[in-house]
């Protein structure tokens, strides 16, 4: 009989179901871990629901890196970053391939098999966007002095953006805020970076935002203005490298009356 083991999604979500699964000798072959509640009934198959639990998920975490290595374990996390439904299953079956001792050099080098290509696929989807954003994040500074940036990513990538961030601004106040999922990466100038889910917390529309940072603003949309060669514009290649999905939250593309509205 088939078992499903419904997983939160998270990496202590998925890392805990990959544990049980060992722990109660599944027969993987027949076993998937589902990430969250939503998914196609199958019938004739065991449903578990998998509740996180943070040493489970640790001494999977370290067996990963006993095993595979830093650079595989992050992969792994990128992967499980990603907005896929068929994440967790990927990497449990990864897993799996990699403990079973049948390759030989690094596990996610060897892309001929399909779950760890797919592991590659995810975590390179991921990455490329977390990448990205840290160059198309826009900060807006508040009149209390707080630095707000609001994104949309396909993926929750604001826990890998945050360290570069942390390194670049340790004496900032600073939130990355994930419109998407209602999630704050949060720094406190001098502290450790935390994250928050808040289903009612602060959004852009509530703040109120500095006049220096308007008179910013406007400079920097006229900066981008004068800068463009109206001849040579290329909007395809411009969406190819900067998506409209990004544009949304960036500066140089809102315009003016849009941003009033949004500052008052």
């Amino acid at each position: 009989m088939e078992q499903i083991f419904i997983c939160e999604d998270s990496q202590e979500g998925v890392f805990t179901g990959i544990y049980d699964a060992y722990a109660l000798k599944c027969d993987h072959d027949s076993t998937y871990i589902q990430v969250g509640e939503d998914g196609n009934l199958r019938l004739f198959a065991e449903y578990r629901k998998i509740i996180p639990d943070m040493q489970k998920a640790d001494k999977v975490r370290r067996t990963i890196f006993s095993r595979f290595g830093e650079e595989c374990y992050e992969q792994f996390c990128y992967a499980l970053s990603s907005w896929e439904t068929d994440k967790g299953q990927a990497v449990y079956q990864a897993v799996v391939e990699g403990l079973k001792g049948r390759f030989r050099g690094q596990l996610q080098d060897h892309l001929g098999n399909s779950d760890v290509r797919r592991v590659f696929e995810l975590s390179r989807s991921a990455g490329n966007e977390a990448h990205h954003l840290l160059g198309f994040l826009r900060f807006e500074e508040t009149t209390g002095g707080v630095l707000f940036g609001e994104i949309g990513p396909k993926n929750n990538v604001v826990p890998f953006m945050m360290p570069h961030f942390a390194d670049r601004f340790p004496k900032e106040n600073f939130v990355i805020y994930d419109k998407g999922r209602k999630l704050y990466g949060i720094h406190q100038a001098g502290k450790p970076w935390f994250m928050a889910k808040l289903e009612h917390g602060p959004q852009k529309q509530d703040l109120e935002f500095s006049e220096e940072e308007r008179n910013i603003q406007e400079l920097f949309r006229y900066f981008c203005r004068k800068i463009t060669i109206k001849e040579r514009e290329n909007e395809k290649l411009q969406r190819q490298n900067l998506p409209y999905r990004f544009q949304e939250y960036m500066i140089e593309f809102v315009k003016n009356e849009q941003k009033s509205e949004g500052t008052k």
